[in-house]
């Protein structure tokens, strides 16, 4: 979970050449939700991200940590922004590299996202990565399912529209197609199309009931007037994402960052 000054949001680790990258959406430190990214040229964030893991039998240690990170900017309009912090934040071994692309998504096909709706998570005990053999309490992401229902090009830009129900704080969240050594993270949560629907009126008294009173006469002076229909924006199940590539390509064509302590080990 990742907090900024706009709200709170998703962001996680990929590991590109023996160094560590966060990724999350361009919107959670722009607050520009809907319509185009832009340009993100501030150089360095200030972000809380909650730790996953620390220590105490009950979890009740578990805290926020308050980290500056350079930013790495993928392009104009594309709402994703690469986190590079200044020391690792996952100071662990890993012993696997999460795979990127898209090849082999097939439209109609499964894929699933993560993330903290509405700035919320669940914990867990699970082995400690630091301390074999021992288990730790770990704040975890929601897991929600997902359908790849088109891909489209905008500006030149690669985006997913896929088919399930987004929410608040899922922002910047990956989306994954396939399972086990297979699996792949192909794209990165930004939003959902909103469909405008119409708010019915309140009925006015006596209306739309069971009861078998008549209407009441009119009376002098007065006017029928209906409430007027209003308008909102509800969640239409179309979920927007955008292209993990150009992230990865930014991320090569600009290698900064801590290296991993296997590669320094080298």
């Amino acid at each position: 979970m990742i907090e900024t000054n706009v709200g709170r949001g998703t962001t996680f680790s990929i590991d590109v050449d023996n160094r560590e990258y966060w990724i999350t959406a361009k919107h959670m430190f722009t607050g520009v939700k809907t319509g185009p990214a832009g340009v993100f040229t501030t150089k360095k964030v200030l972000a809380n991200v909650l730790l996953p893991a620390a220590d105490g039998d009950e979890g009740h240690d578990l805290h926020w940590g308050t980290e500056v990170f350079t930013v790495i900017d993928p392009g104009k309009d594309i709402d994703i922004l690469v986190l590079v912090p200044d020391h690792l934040l996952l100071s662990f071994g890993r012993d696997f590299n999460l795979a990127t692309g898209d090849d082999g998504v097939g439209f109609g096909g499964d894929c699933e996202f993560l993330g903290f709706p509405y700035g919320g998570g669940w914990k867990t005990q699970m082995a400690n990565p630091k301390l074999p053999g021992t288990n730790t309490w770990m704040w975890l992401p929601y897991v929600k399912h997902c359908t790849v229902s088109a891909s489209l090009q905008d500006n030149g830009h690669g985006i997913w529209v896929l088919d399930g129900i987004n929410n608040e704080g899922f922002s910047g969240g990956p989306v994954f197609f396939a399972t086990g050594p297979n699996q792949k993270v192909f794209a990165v949560i930004s939003g959902f199309h909103q469909e405008p629907l119409e708010v019915l009126p309140a009925p006015a008294p006596g209306e739309r009931q069971t009861s078998s009173i008549p209407p009441s006469p009119k009376l002098p002076g007065g006017k029928s007037q209906k409430p007027q229909k209003e308008i909102v924006n509800a969640n239409s199940g179309f979920i927007i994402a955008f292209d993990i590539e150009p992230a990865i390509k930014a991320i090569g064509d600009n290698p900064i960052g801590p290296l991993l302590p296997e590669a320094i080990s080298k």
